[in-house]
């Protein structure tokens, strides 16, 4: 019996052949539907946070919340997502109220406490001391919350952001009055606790197994990761 015989009585049997048999080994399966749809509805999602945060910025530096300031924030927001490039931002998907909560507090408490620490530089007789430059190797691998560290530190008065390595995830920023080993640690003891309170708010669960990985990364061996 030949062998087309033998697969054309298959076929009168009822047996049914699934379709990938005569698919190439190196050709993929067309995307779901629901998942096109899902990437669609996230870009979106994206776009609309990004708009908004380029809105609230533009607010922020007008210090001014009028009808002009929203309408010209939304057409330049527009304008420069549409004209200019800019790298995608990757959400991770998760957002915790309650670690936003504590940050929140947290940011608010170190902002007054910082402002009237540096009001006191300006009265008090003895010198400020020595600034400093720190390096920080963060655990975060999100272009977002590395961004978010950054801004955040720079927002309380005494520290601002010099300069960040993206590929080796470290940020360099100046302390005012950083001139002792104690202070160092400080300082950088800072900058931890924003990545961490940031990372449980909104980060990856990579961000979170790498949090898990290194939860002390002063301790941890000179030269960066252990």
């Amino acid at each position: 019996m030949s062998p087309n015989r033998d697969r054309g009585q298959n076929r009168d049997q009822g047996q049914i052949r699934d379709p990938g048999q005569d698919r190439a080994p190196g050709q993929n399966r067309a995307p779901a539907p629901n998942r096109a749809r899902m990437s669609r509805g996230r870009g979106i999602i994206q776009q609309l946070v990004l708009l908004i945060s380029l809105v609230l910025l533009w607010l922020m530096l007008w210090d001014s919340i009028t009808v002009v300031t929203v309408v010209t924030g939304i057409v330049l927001a527009f304008i420069v997502t549409r004209v200019f490039y800019l790298p995608p931002i990757v959400l991770s998907g998760r957002f915790n109220v309650w670690h936003a909560a504590v940050f929140g507090l947290w940011f608010l408490y170190s902002v007054l406490h910082a402002s009237i620490e540096v009001a006191w530089y300006a009265f008090r007789r003895k010198a400020v001391g020595a600034g400093s430059v720190i390096a920080c190797d963060l655990r975060t691998s999100s272009d977002l919350v590395l961004t978010l560290i950054a801004d955040t530190a720079s927002l309380i008065p005494g520290s601002i952001i010099i300069d960040s390595d993206r590929a080796m995830g470290m940020l360099y920023l100046h302390f005012l009055d950083c001139d002792s080993e104690e202070k160092l640690r400080k300082a950088k003891a800072q900058v931890y606790y924003i990545e961490e309170l940031l990372i449980r708010t909104l980060g990856s669960h990579r961000d979170l197994a790498a949090l898990r990985a290194r939860p002390d990364p002063l301790n941890e061996t000179e030269g960066g990761r252990s």
